[in-house]
């Protein structure tokens, strides 16, 4: 049976209240079946990669689904970024919106996309059933994004002893609930978790005064303390770096046409560059707003709880850091006490070449 995995249902069916109505986003689960492949994209001349070809010929299919660090991707199709990279450098892409996270990491383990947007957690699982995945762009970091919700009475961690929790099993937000705990020298132990879908938690809070706890994400939180129902008693501002959005691709697409990799990374900065430009900001929020069934407004308070990573420095700096390495091992460390992963000899590699099953490469990114 399939453990959900990720933020669910993102920004669909909110609370009655709300005139936020996000389409597409459904449960990131645990991706049980083993499977094999899946694509990715390497650049000529990388030391221990083949260099390829080029000019496959062969179009290559990038999935992804509505959250608010992926909305770019829209942006992408909308001005025709993606198209125009890959005309330059000759190589097809096409993007493929999924409205469920799940079916989009499941096709990627099924090798039926070439990459996949996907949370640091669901990128082990793919990796560890075999598929050899690169991980090439940070989209972004969790800045809040991310929470645990309590009610009036629970002034903080410490007081989540013995209470109920809601909130997605083996998800990104059972991660931080159980980092919450930890702060605070808890353990799950401490807490009853009752399962629920991510998006369900949060509407449940804002609905039902009996609700004390849940963790679960942006517009809930956000919601929930603008109406005075609770207070974010721990967020992923307080694990920065740790709730992380990648781009993952195929180890075999990146070595079969050598230049995806550079086409989908100059095309992601393209879309980042309208973001922050102030000329030209404007209407990118409104094509991300528009393209995930959002308000203008309540796009952007969804925007200042997310790290997007646009300066690309930045970014090739967090994906050679100590830091990733660290939170790799402690969301490793997660699935393996829950089992999502199993083989506990399972490795993460960073950097150029290497047979690691999974491994975050800043190489695009720096644009070597």
């Amino acid at each position: 049976m399939n453990k959900p995995s990720g933020r669910s249902i993102l920004f669909a069916s909110l609370a009655c209240a709300s005139t936020l109505a996000f389409a597409g986003c459904e449960e990131k689960p645990k991706v049980t079946e083993p499977a094999t492949g899946g694509a990715a994209t390497s650049m000529t001349g990388m030391t221990a990669r083949p260099s390829g070809g080029g000019g496959t010929g062969k179009e290559y299919t990038i999935a992804w689904s509505v959250w608010t660090g992926w909305m770019p991707f829209k942006l992408m199709e909308q001005k025709g970024l993606l198209d125009k990279r890959g005309q330059e450098l000759g190589v097809k892409i096409r993007l493929k919106e999924f409205k469920g996270y799940m079916d989009s990491v499941q096709a990627f383990a099924a090798k039926k996309v070439d990459g996949v947007a996907m949370t640091s957690m669901e990128s082990l699982q793919p990796a560890s059933n075999g598929v050899k995945s690169v991980g090439i762009v940070v989209n972004d970091v969790s800045n809040g994004g991310d929470g645990v919700l309590a009610r009036k009475g629970i002034a903080d961690v410490k007081g989540l002893k013995g209470q109920t929790v809601l909130l997605e099993q083996f998800s990104v937000s059972h991660y931080l609930l159980g980092r919450a705990l930890e702060s605070a020298n808890l353990s799950e132990r401490d807490v009853k978790i009752k399962n629920i879908s991510g998006d369900d938690a949060g509407k449940a809070f804002l609905t039902d005064p009996g609700v004390k706890v849940v963790t679960t994400w942006n517009p809930h939180l956000f919601q929930a303390t603008e109406q005075g129902k609770g207070k974010v008693i721990f967020s992923s501002r307080d694990i920065p770096g740790e709730i992380i959005d990648f781009l993952v691709v195929s180890d075999a697409a990146l070595r079969e046409e050598p230049k995806l990799g550079k086409a989908l990374t100059e095309a992601w900065y393209d879309a980042m560059k309208l973001i922050a430009d102030q000329s030209t900001r404007p209407e990118a929020i409104e094509i991300m707003a528009k393209g995930a069934g959002a308000p203008v407004g309540d796009f952007n308070k969804m925007l200042a709880d997310t790290d997007l990573y646009v300066d690309r420095g930045r970014a090739g700096d967090f994906l050679e850091s100590e830091t990733l390495k660290k939170t790799m091992d402690k969301v490793k460390k997660f699935c393996l006490e829950h089992e999502l992963i199993k083989d506990a000899k399972f490795t993460v590699g960073y950097g150029a070449g290497g047979d690691d099953l999974l491994r975050f490469d800043s190489t695009w990114v720096r644009g070597k």
